[in-house]
């Protein structure tokens, strides 16, 4: 697995090229590059060329489409190695998801961006800090996308911060970004810190990887442990230096033997599985890594074979004396009441990866569990399936606020979420009454926030009750009134065999720490009642102490067009599980009238990512219901083309790339009798209309196909 790696070497190399060369070589090289259609790096000219947006540019092209023939572009104009793997598969540096540039093409700072650049570079960074505030504070730079391309220029020292290091902020109580905005490079470098800490003698590159498959879902970590010896049965392979301590390339290969066959035998390798633990010793008194299970060969060729290997992510690469002895077995399960997982454990440079794997698997899992494994003769099991606080985030129109009520009724059911896919109308309206009759039961409770909801309308708080007699003459009472989540807590609390659910729509528009308030602390796991840390408060109000049930989950809802999951507050990331729903274009009609609504969607949402970001896609349910050439106008007109223009802010340009230029936008240029009134208006000026309502390209099947033509005719000329 050691290429999934490769491109650190490539970029390094680029870097060091440009930094040797200069800002005329850049400028040069730059202009050759076979950018493809969009060349925005060169289109506001060679003042404009500065590393910094060039690496987030060169990072920009990350489609199936763009990378091989742009990177081959660039190995050869800069001649250097070109890369020899799969693009697709090994390409996991960040995805820029802002303006592309480090300038907006007018006043560029190129000696301050070369500046910031070259220090960078260094194997041991000294970077001003007012060097990096001057840069964090140009118009549309940022924390995540400063971050993301100092991660680029050397991933051997820096570490983006964004949405893949959410779940390690709540883990690790990582500086958060408004801090590192406010405070600087010295935040910064207190984040690295912390976070490398974490890893033990991993290079960030290689922490950034294990975030990236968090973040994505993509790795689970189980709480299992496994361990294996270098010297499995004296199994050295047909290359004795594997085992060779010097060197130690098994842990740049990232991979492990599992050693040969035993009495003839093999091994078990039906375990381990993906996201397991794997403690690697040499012999019976020296510990040399731990690693999380990414792929088991064994699964995929399916049988045992001399060479099969278990790619692990690693996680702690430092070699120390184990105190005690461990087991000597070459490949086994190693539960807590193992010598080699005890030794382990009571290591102290190896206790830093049982804390995290312990935070993660909560994390990830929403489980009250410890992350040890249970012994052999009693399985762990998780008693709870659904976690208590999660929150499904994702661009509008992803199913979100209607998938509340799956995950509502699986909780109440103890069963699994099922998968969003096509139901019928009977399914549908069948889970909508039952989740109804549950809500007039009390079991369920809706609310969602805004920006004037506060903690008097969400716990208890004193609100003015008008008289009704005759002879009041409407005078106010005051009285104490109980918000929504004190009535459904204390439900809950006298009905402990039933399970509540509280499902807050659009979460992240109302002030968190302003609704909730002390009560923030309370809703985790650990802090509930019947917890091993069991806490209440006292209720401003009422005086009155208050906990919240173990039996009480809070469902949250976030349209990530308003707000980034990373722009969250700590305090809530930490505490909430974080299930994304993203567009599936599988949902939607594959033929209304020719026109394939499928590819449609997938092809608008491709460039939405491009020109702004994967957070302001078009959600699936706006072409979910489309069942005539005249509904899917119909949506074109209301909704995705209004949408559009808020996501772009009436950036008819774009909307137009968006749209492939389809016809569905007007563009006029002025009139030739204002023309001469040039001292007045700006003669190259463009006015954009929607096409009006009655105009027939709105039912023309040909009209929605262009969107998408043109991608499939590039994708064509690709293969």
């Amino acid at each position: 697995m050691k290429e999934i790696y490769s491109w650190v070497p490539w970029f390094r190399e680029l870097a060091e090229k440009i930094s040797r060369e200069g800002e005329k070589y850049l400028i040069k090289k730059a202009k050759q590059v076979a950018w493809g259609k969009s060349r925005a790096l060169v289109d506001f000219g060679d003042e404009a060329i500065d590393p910094l947006s060039f690496f987030y540019f060169l990072a920009s092209k990350n489609t199936s489409n763009q990378l091989k023939p742009v990177y081959d572009s660039v190995s050869e104009v800069f001649e250097i190695n070109p890369l020899d793997t799969d693009l697709d598969d090994v390409f996991y540096y960040p995805t820029p998801k802002f303006k592309i540039l480090f300038h907006d093409g007018k006043k560029p700072n190129s000696n301050l961006l070369w500046r910031l650049f070259r220090q960078a570079m260094e194997d041991k960074p000294q970077i001003a800090s007012e060097v990096f505030m001057e840069v964090l504070n140009i118009q549309n730079v940022g924390v995540p996308k400063l971050t993301q391309t100092l991660f680029l220029v050397n991933p051997h020292y820096f570490l983006p911060v964004d949405s893949s290091s959410a779940d390690m902020a709540a883990a690790l109580d990582l500086p958060a970004q408004s801090e590192i905005k406010d405070e600087g490079y010295e935040k910064y470098r207190s984040f690295l810190r912390v976070l490398k800490g974490a890893f033990p003698g991993c290079k960030p590159y290689e922490i950034n990887m294990f975030l990236y498959l968090q973040n994505t879902k993509e790795l689970k970590l189980s709480g299992d442990f496994y361990q294996v010896s270098t010297h499995a049965y004296g199994d050295k392979r047909e290359n004795p230096d594997y085992w060779e301590s010097g060197d130690e390339p098994f842990k740049e290969n990232n991979w492990v033997y599992v050693g040969g066959q035993r009495d003839r035998r093999p091994y078990p390798l039906t375990s381990p599985k993906q996201g397991d633990a794997i403690l690697v010793r040499t012999g019976t008194t020296r510990g040399r890594a731990i690693g999380i299970v990414y792929k088991n060969e064994y699964h995929e060729r399916g049988g045992w074979e001399r060479e099969l290997r278990i790619h692990v992510l690693w996680i702690n690469k430092q070699d120390n004396q184990l105190p005690g002895t461990t087991i000597r077995d070459g490949f086994t399960h190693a539960n807590s009441n193992s010598s080699t997982f005890k030794a382990f454990r009571n290591t102290e440079s190896y206790q830093p990866s049982f804390d995290l794997i312990g935070k993660l698997k909560v994390i990830s899992n929403g489980s009250e569990q410890d992350a040890e494994p249970a012994t052999d003769s009693q399985p762990r099991t998780d008693a709870r399936k659904h976690p208590l606080n999660q929150i499904l985030y994702g661009p509008p129109g992803t199913s979100k606020t209607w998938n509340t009520v799956n995950h509502a009724l699986a909780i109440i059911d103890n069963n699994p979420v099922d998968q969003l896919e096509k139901e019928s109308e009977e399914v549908r309206e069948g889970k909508l009454r039952r989740f109804n009759e549950l809500k007039k039961n009390g079991q369920f409770e809706m609310v969602t926030f805004h920006q004037n909801y506060n903690y008097e309308d969400f716990i208890e708080g004193i609100k003015p009750v008008l008289r009704k007699g005759a002879d009041d003459d409407g005078n106010l009472d005051y009285v104490l009134s109980q918000g929504v989540f004190r009535r459904i807590a204390e439900s809950a609390s006298i009905d402990s065999k039933r399970k509540y659910v509280l499902i807050i729509d659009e979460i992240n528009r109302g002030n968190i720490a302003k609704i909730f308030g002390e009560l923030i602390t309370l809703i985790e796991d650990s802090k509930r009642k019947g917890g091993d840390d069991a806490t209440t408060a006292t209720l401003p109000y009422s005086k009155e102490e208050f906990g919240v049930p173990d039996n009480l989950y809070i469902i949250g809802t976030m349209n990530t067009a308003d707000r980034s999951i990373a722009l969250l507050d700590t305090a809530l990331r930490r505490r909430f599980h974080f299930v994304e729903m993203m567009p599936d274009p599988t949902l939607v009609p594959d033929d209304i009238e020719g026109v394939n609504c499928h590819k449609l969607l997938e092809v608008m949402n491709e460039r939405v990512r491009f020109l702004l970001d994967r957070e302001h896609q078009i959600g699936h349910t706006y072409l979910m219901n489309v069942k005539s050439i005249d509904s899917l106008a119909s949506t074109f007109k209301t909704k995705i083309i209004p949408l559009l223009q808020e996501y772009f802010y009436d950036n008819w340009e774009k909307i137009e790339l968006v749209l492939n230029r389809n016809g569905f936008i007007d563009k006029r240029n002025i009139p030739d009798d204002l023309r001469a009134e040039d001292q007045l208006i700006d003669v190259e000026k463009k006015v954009y209309e929607v096409l009006p309502a009655a105009d027939n390209k709105w039912r023309d099947p040909e009209s929605y196909k262009a969107i998408y033509r043109a991608a499939k005719v590039a994708a064509d000329q690709a293969s």
